[in-house]
């Protein structure tokens, strides 16, 4: 086990942006297959989870921990933080992904009264989820400027989108980061073993025997309701499913992160592609 002492290189991003999927990838590589979903909270901590008893596995001279928390002097274990690697993900999908572990982590009745549209239009407006503000997560664009403005920490970028594309080639570039030759070998083998299905097969699994688990929130009752935290791994899904204009509106509202990371407006292709037909 890693000492208290151990720097720390954060694996850190907005809620529901890919963290656990990547906390998965890393383990997997450095650590072999796992047996349950506390094995991940065991080598890569969530300091969420457990803040008083903060202790990994290390890698190399460092120990790799999950955060959510904005990059600032007073987020936990600041003085340990020797860098970061950063997951964005495109903001429509985060909303889509949030609105979902919300219903997840709420009773069936109150599941069932959350207004997609509302739930959409408060996001946008707050720039972020009540419950993430509330934790002091802060905004979408406040999270990642926190992070990925930093003058001076060493931080790597991943977008989950090109972890959807390539996730060996994302994996390996993360590797790298970290200082480490990538295996080919155990690279394939990781990505194999943290694909989505086996991710999702692995919840199920654990709800359906009774496992309580720090990874994958809710019980026995989500896997009957179709409700999970390995949901649909969504990825360019429309708000505009839900009421026309809601993708411009938050495109316009997350424009700064958008231009930021190579992201092209979907509400600006989608009308092209309709003028086009």
């Amino acid at each position: 086990m890693a000492e208290m002492s151990s720097p720390i290189t954060w694996i850190a991003s907005y809620p529901k942006s890919g963290n656990t999927w990547v906390r998965f990838l890393l383990h997997q590589y450095f650590f072999g297959q796992i047996s349950t979903s506390a094995d991940i909270d065991a080598s890569i901590p969530d300091v969420h989870v457990r803040a008083t008893t903060f202790e990994g596995e290390r890698i190399g001279d460092i120990m790799l921990a999950k955060t959510h928390h904005r990059l600032t002097s007073s987020m936990p274990y600041r003085d340990r933080t020797v860098g970061a690697i950063y997951i964005v993900r495109h903001p429509c999908d985060v909303i889509w992904s949030a609105l979902n572990y919300t219903r997840l982590i709420s009773t069936t009745e109150v599941a069932e009264r959350i207004s997609p549209e509302g739930y959409m239009r408060n996001f946008i407006r707050l720039g972020g989820d009540p419950l993430y503000l509330q934790f002091g997560f802060g905004s979408l664009l406040e999270h990642t400027g926190s992070w990925c403005s930093h003058p001076t920490l060493r931080v790597h970028v991943v977008r989950y989108e090109d972890l959807r594309l390539d996730a060996g080639q994302e994996l390996s570039s993360m590797l790298e980061f970290l200082g480490h030759t990538p295996d080919p070998e155990r690279v394939s083998a990781a990505v194999d073993a943290s694909s989505f299905d086996r991710l999702r097969s692995l919840e199920c699994q654990e709800k359906v025997s009774g496992i309580s688990s720090t990874v994958f929130a809710g019980g026995a009752s989500s896997v009957r309701t179709g409700r999970l935290f390995m949901n649909a791994a969504t990825l360019g899904r429309s708000l505009d499913e839900v009421a026309p204009g809601l993708d411009e509106l938050a495109e316009e509202r997350f424009s700064w992160l958008l231009n930021r990371f190579g992201y092209e407006p979907r509400a600006d292709l989608r009308r092209q592609r309709s003028n086009a037909s």
